[in-house]
């Protein structure tokens, strides 16, 4: 539980760019300060965060900061409830959430980036687009038919990712706004919808498709997602199923 805390916090400081974060008993609840944010948890307890000066952006700040607290005790009662060898990795669980989606709205694809940053977390289908650890990866197909779609729709997929990660919307997010992008046409198919303030879950087709099946498809997932991308180890894990959690640069 205690790895598990600091792992937390350390994800905490990483995402809201803070110079501390802590958890401490509600006596001990310090009084409001400019610079700090402060989050109760269902254990009674407070998380407290500080920066170097009060963040002007402290309202998105905050709601990310209760998601992360949403998300980590969503998985620690999870762990209670289960043995910890019967439980799959959450890298797993996040990519079969994917795979799940692709079916349900008949895409090709289904991937998780970070909006700020190079990083992209996650895909169905990760092979030739998110960097690989060889140990994660799935074999390569027997057939030569397969071979040729697997690499079609990675193609597809790169270029999807150029396409979503070039749209001027992207700035939006950085101001605490949510972006829904809807491409029908053209050359790559695509729905893309932010989640959690950074993140956004690109949906990838190569042929037209349904739209109103593709939304209720990714409105029905994206929660489940959420919390699986929110409970990533922060620190460098190796990556599984296509998960390419890398450690973003250190903010000053």
């Amino acid at each position: 539980m205690q790895a598990d805390l600091e792992r937390f916090l350390g994800l905490v400081r990483r995402e809201l760019g803070a110079e501390d974060a802590r958890v401490v008993e509600a006596e001990q609840e310090p009084p409001d300060e400019p610079a700090e944010l402060r989050c109760a948890m269902a254990d009674g307890r407070w998380l407290t965060v500080r920066f170097a000066a009060s963040p002007p952006d402290k309202e998105l700040k905050q709601r990310r900061m209760e998601m992360l607290v949403g998300s980590f005790e969503a998985v620690i009662d999870g762990d209670t409830e289960s043995r910890p060898s019967s439980r799959p990795p959450v890298a797993r669980l996040l990519h079969e959430e994917l795979e799940a989606l692709c079916e349900r709205a008949a895409a090709a694809n289904a991937m998780v980036i970070d909006a700020n940053s190079p990083v992209e977390w996650a895909a169905a289908r990760p092979q030739e687009v998110i960097p690989l650890d060889t140990r994660s990866s799935r074999p390569p197909s027997e057939g030569d038919t397969e071979r040729r779609d697997d690499r079609s729709i990675a193609a597809t997929s790169r270029r999807a990712l150029h396409v979503v990660r070039s749209l001027p919307e992207l700035a939006a997010l950085r101001k605490g706004k949510h972006m829904r992008y809807v491409e029908r046409a053209g050359d790559v198919p695509l729905v893309a919808h932010s989640f959690a303030g950074i993140y956004l879950l690109v949906v990838v087709f190569v042929v037209p498709f349904d739209e109103l099946r593709a939304e209720r498809a990714i409105v029905d997932a994206l929660p489940r997602i959420e919390r699986l991308v929110l409970a990533l180890p922060p620190l460098d894990p190796a990556p599984y199923a296509g998960v390419a959690a890398l450690r973003r640069p250190r903010r000053r």
